[in-house]
C-alpha cells in the first residue's frame, strides 16, 4: 500500500465524519441518551483533538487548534464537566477539514519513523507515520460508530448527509 492510498482512505473516513456532523442539529449534537457517556459534539471534538495531539507529538506537524479544545475533548472528559461553552459545529467542521489538508502534506513521509516512541500497553507499538495514521483512522471509526449509536438512540434516521463535503 502506498502513501497516496493511505491518505485517500484517511480522507474518505474524515469526510464520513463530516457527513455525520452535517446530519445533526446543535440540539441533537448535545443530547446525551441513556447508556452513553458523551455526546455527538464531544465525539467529534475528541476525534479532532486526538489526531491533533498525535500529529503534534509524533510528527513534525504543530498544533493548530484553539487552546480550549484539549480541556473540552481529551480522553476522560465529559460535557457535564464543561465550564465554558463548546465550539460550534461549524467551527469543529472547519478544523476537521483543515486537518485533512495538513495530513495530506505527509505524503511521501508515511514510512518515516515517529519522533517519539508510541506504545499502548505491551500489545501495540507504532513505529512509522503511516502506522500512526492507520491508528488514527481506526480511532476515528470507533467514535464514528459511537456517533451513529447516539443518533439511533435519539431516533435520528439520517446518519450522514449524502452531499456535504
Amino acid at each position: 500500500m502506498n502513501d497516496s492510498q493511505v491518505l485517500k482512505q484517511f480522507t474518505f473516513w474524515r469526510y464520513r465524519t463530516i457527513q455525520a456532523l452535517d446530519a445533526v442539529t446543535a440540539e441533537q449534537a448535545d443530547c446525551l441518551p441513556e447508556g452513553f457517556t458523551n455526546t455527538v459534539r464531544w465525539n467529534l471534538g475528541h476525534i479532532l483533538v486526538t489526531a491533533e495531539f498525535a500529529l503534534d507529538r509524533f510528527t513534525d506537524m504543530e498544533k493548530s487548534l484553539p487552546g480550549n479544545y484539549t480541556p473540552l475533548f481529551k480522553a476522560g472528559t465529559r460535557p457535564e464537566q464543561w465550564s465554558e461553552s463548546p465550539p460550534s459545529l461549524a467551527e469543529i467542521k472547519y478544523y476537521l477539514l483543515e486537518q485533512i489538508n495538513r495530513i495530506k502534506e505527509l505524503e511521501g513521509k508515511l514510512r518515516d519513523p515517529l519522533q517519539h516512541e508510541f506504545s499502548i500497553g505491551s500489545y501495540l507499538e507504532l513505529e512509522t507515520i503511516g502506522e500512526l495514521l492507520l491508528f488514527l483512522m481506526n480511532h476515528e471509526n470507533l467514535h464514528l460508530g459511537t456517533i451513529s449509536g447516539i443518533k439511533r438512540a435519539q431516533g435520528i434516521k439520517e446518519l450522514w448527509k449524502k452531499v456535504s463535503v
